[in-house]
């Protein structure tokens, strides 16, 4: 089962209606112009003195109720595409925000991307311009056959033929337009992902002797893009001119029957204008079928990344209140250790090993930012890892999240508390970022996505800054991941320990080393894990 918004969901539902209403109104317009433009022909030919007055006025109110039954519609399709876009965009974000952080960085960041914009653009098209130009053309397209039969039905005849040869000719190239939409949809993604790599790192490709490369490759790439574009512009062109074809064509067949039969000419003119009635609707079907295309392909993306695994639920947050603060039996470490421990609520001690042990995979797992380490049972305060309020566990390590904005909503993200500006200028200048502060204009000045205008040291720093700032009751540092010098470290580690926190750090420190006594020592093919030292 699909976890997409339903189309018909909450106020779209009425947005629909109004839909139908609204081809309802245009559909009997197009009949009134067409019996009055007959009327005013009869008035013509019999050389009447009398103005037609009623047939004028049917004519004129007909041209306005088209113009305000498609601006309307215009405007309530957009409000429902917009309003579906904005489900969808929610739906996404809420699945990727329960993605473990694993399965998030295997996906390429531009392919990710173009989910919020090409296929929510598709989307958005479907509904504002797809679904609703397909319920106008499912009722004005019958209307004008109604038409062509009542002023005679040998002209129904005669259009039926091209008109269905149309909507056949639109259902055969919607399959070959299908796969060139697919094709470049693919083509689209790969082009953003590989730029969203390389943009920022130009300089720096530059400066290794890459750019006549990149650029070559750029070009490829951007060959292949414009080549899978012209391909569904064509078919999709193709598609939207079959109806001035079928319209041409059923108009001449419809003369000549008015002429096979000796009909006069109001009943052509009528003939006519009903005709040119029904090709309106018949481009809007031809566009249904190139945004309905467009619609599954980018549905099918997004259902294949609506299905990918996501963390589990996990109930109310809170732990319980006298379990160890982290219990792990028998897990199954990266590097092949079998790893068991227990820390204790207020305890401190360091994990340890060589590279590749699972050290940060350990405390990703602990904080809750990723898929579980197979185990008998891996457990915080009792609970499931990520299963406390946000707050209650710290995690300071390279992937703790940061966003582009203030440098004071970056000192306290995930703290779970708003300190005051005093204290966040304090805990900024006990990190040694006083000059940082200045440098990007105080707290409301700007941090860069990614952190990029602060250096390597000054990214630690703010880390360090965000650790003074909490209240945590579990803290998980991977100080050597994020580059905390042993002044840094031991300032931490005397405001966790102050406030009763208990605290797991991954540091390789030895004055670290000696306050926190004896290791968890993570070694590949050793068991049991748990050692009494570990030597450096």
């Amino acid at each position: 089962m699909s976890r997409r918004p339903k189309i018909l969901g909450g106020e779209r539902r009425r947005d629909l209606a109004v839909l139908v209403a609204l081809s309802f109104g245009q559909a009997g317009a197009m009949v009134a112009t067409a019996f009055a433009t007959r009327d005013v022909f009869v008035v013509l030919r019999g050389g009447g003195e009398a103005m037609p007055i009623g047939a004028l006025i049917s004519i004129a109110a007909g041209g306005l109720t088209l113009f305000a039954c498609r601006a309307l519609e215009g405007r309530v399709g957009e409000r429902a595409g917009q309003s579906y876009a904005a489900e969808i965009r929610r739906a996404l974000f809420l699945h990727v925000s329960q993605m473990p952080l694993s399965a998030v960085a295997r996906r390429r960041s531009g392919a990710l991307a173009l989910r919020y914009v090409g296929d929510l653009a598709a989307f958005k098209g479907w509904i504002a311009r797809g679904l609703s130009r397909l319920i106008s053309a499912l009722i004005t397209i019958p209307s004008a056959l109604v038409v062509l039969y009542l002023l005679e039905p040998l002209l129904l005849v005669a259009a039926i033929g091209p008109l269905c040869a149309v909507m056949a000719g639109i259902l055969v190239m919607s399959a070959p337009l299908g796969h060139a939409h697919s094709d470049l949809r693919s083509r689209r993604a790969r082009l953003a992902a590989a730029m969203a790599e390389r943009l920022p790192q130009g300089i720096q490709l530059r400066r290794s002797g890459r750019l006549r490369t990149e650029l070559r490759a750029l070009k490829g790439w951007s060959g292949e893009v414009a080549k899978a574009g012209v391909r569904r512009e064509s078919l999709a062109a193709a598609v939207r001119a079959l109806p001035d074809a079928g319209a041409g064509l059923a108009g001449a067949l419809c003369l000549g029957a008015c002429v096979h039969l000796g009909l006069g000419i109001p009943e052509a003119v009528a003939a006519l204008t009903a005709l040119t009635l029904v090709a309106w609707p018949l481009r809007q079907l031809a566009d249904v079928a190139d945004r309905r295309r467009g619609f599954l392909v980018a549905s099918a993306k997004l259902d294949r990344l609506l299905d990918a695994p996501r963390m589990p639920a996990l109930g109310r947050p809170g732990g319980r209140p006298n379990a160890p603060a982290i219990r792990v039996d028998a897990a199954e470490m990266p590097g092949g250790t079998r790893l068991d421990f227990v820390l204790e609520q207020g305890g401190c001690r360091r994990l340890a090993g060589p590279q590749g042990s699972g050290k940060s995979a350990l405390l990703l797992t602990l904080a809750g930012f990723d898929a579980p380490i197979p185990a008998r049972r891996i457990q915080v305060f009792g609970r499931a890892p990520g299963a406390l309020a946000p707050g209650e566990v710290l995690y300071l390590g390279r992937p703790a999240p940061g966003l582009a904005g203030s440098l004071r909503r970056e000192a306290t993200l995930g703290i779970g508390r708003r300190p005051d500006d005093a204290e966040i200028q304090g805990a900024l200048e006990a990190a040694a970022l006083g000059a940082a502060v200045a440098r990007i204009g105080g707290l409301a000045g700007k941090v860069a996505e990614g952190r990029r205008n602060l250096t390597a040291s000054e990214q630690a720093g703010l880390l360090l800054a965000r650790g003074l700032l909490a209240r945590p009751k579990l803290a998980l540092v991977d100080a050597d991941e994020i580059g905390l010098g042993r002044k840094e470290l031991g300032r931490l580690l005397d405001h966790l320990t102050s406030l009763g926190a208990a605290v797991l750090i991954v540091t390789s420190d030895a004055e670290a080393a000696l306050r926190l006594g004896p290791a968890i020592l993570l070694e590949r093919g050793l068991a049991p894990a748990l050692k009494a030292e570990c030597d450096l």
